[in-house]
């Protein structure tokens, strides 16, 4: 009898650790940032380069590779989305997205910002430009606004990028979105998405 007794302890021992470890290993996949599909520092930039949709826009030197523009928008599912900028380090792996909003859908960004993601900094409603910040596992998301703006962003940057960028700039404050907006724009592509992308 006590055989059969601990062996159901032991049994249910066993599948409370192995709950445990799915939800930690849960919480940590959740905590990626990864917008549009694309996990920063881990993405190689040659899949984006592919397809009539995609187009360089330059050189992203803090970084030291390309800056794409993705062009199509609407397979993101993403209300309010209106442009997309990513900017490859020289390893040609994502080190920067920035996401730009229309302003009506500032609630819900945040909303799902922070749900996903640690909120290290909150939006001050009263600040003249507004700024918040979340934590991932593999960088940081932080957004931008001007307080009477039309619009707003939203940059996902790879562990480190956000470093370089300063650094590069000798602390100057220009927007990272600013920086992609080169003039070269030699047409490149990538292939479709085939699920609604999460912020």
């Amino acid at each position: 009898m006590k055989a059969v007794v601990l062996a159901a302890a032991l049994l249910l021992a066993s599948a409370a650790h192995a709950q445990t470890t799915i939800e930690t290993a849960a919480q940590a996949t959740g905590n990626i940032a990864a917008p549009l599909g694309l996990e920063l520092g881990k993405t190689r930039c040659a899949r984006i380069t592919q397809g009539p949709n995609h187009v360089r826009a330059g050189k992203a030197a803090w970084a030291g590779g390309d800056a794409i523009e993705i062009r199509s928008l609407d397979r993101f599912n993403l209300p309010g989305l209106t442009r997309v900028i990513v900017n490859c380090d020289a390893q040609d792996t994502v080190a920067l997205v920035t996401l730009t909003f229309e302003r009506t859908a500032f609630e819900d960004t945040r909303n799902k910002l922070d749900k996903r993601y640690e909120v290290k900094r909150k939006t001050d409603a009263h600040a003249e430009n507004g700024y918040a910040e979340w934590l991932a596992t593999n960088g940081s998301i932080e957004m931008l606004h001007a307080k009477e703006g039309r619009q707003f962003t939203v940059a996902y940057w790879g562990k480190g990028a956000k470093a370089r960028y300063f650094a590069y700039n000798g602390g100057a404050a220009s927007a990272p979105a600013v920086k992609a907006k080169a003039a070269d724009k030699t047409p490149a592509s990538a292939p479709a998405v085939k699920q609604p992308a999460a912020l």
